[in-house]
């Protein structure tokens, strides 16, 4: 009888990567631009309009290509995302068996592996750092999920996650 082994996932890791990424290309201040990210670490990212049978996938990474393809149809806050999303498994080193790692739309249908959570959390913390958002709660009271949301570049339940996990 074989045992599969399961881990689970390691925010406290995924937040310190974060972190380097943003020390090692110098962001201070919001947006981050996942885009822009990519390309400093080699790898290509375009945009594409998915065929009918594919509409349902935000982008996909292809370790083989060092490829992020993204969704042409998303709005920019997602593509954004997305592109963040694809880079964490790129930069984690997540062992793809096909070599490749698809990001879908519909949140609620992803797959909730530990690699999906951890690429997740990686987005959040690059595009949403704690500092900067505690930054801006603390010098704007005031301001809504909306504002900050484009402050940040991503969407308001991107903002609303984030706010969760602040302590």
């Amino acid at each position: 009888m074989t045992t599969v082994h399961t881990r689970k996932p390691d925010f406290p890791a995924v937040k310190r990567l974060a972190r380097r990424v943003l020390e090692e290309n110098f962001i201070v201040k919001p947006p981050v631009i996942a885009f822009e990210l990519a390309t400093a670490y080699g790898l290509e990212v375009l945009e594409s309009e998915f065929k009918s049978e594919y509409v349902h996938i935000a982008g996909l990474i292809d370790f083989d290509k060092s490829i992020i393809l993204v969704n042409s149809d998303d709005c920019p806050a997602r593509r954004n995302f997305t592109a963040a999303h694809e880079l964490g498994h790129y930069l984690l080193g997540h062992n793809i068996e096909n070599g490749y790692t698809v990001l879908l739309r519909n949140p609620d249908a992803m797959v909730k592996t530990p690699i999906e959570q951890e690429a997740n959390c990686f987005a959040a913390n690059l595009l949403v750092p704690e500092p900067f958002l505690r930054e801006y709660l603390d010098n704007y009271p005031h301001v809504t999920d909306p504002q900050l949301a484009k402050v940040f570049g991503v969407s308001a339940d991107v903002i609303r996650y984030r706010k969760l996990y602040l302590q």
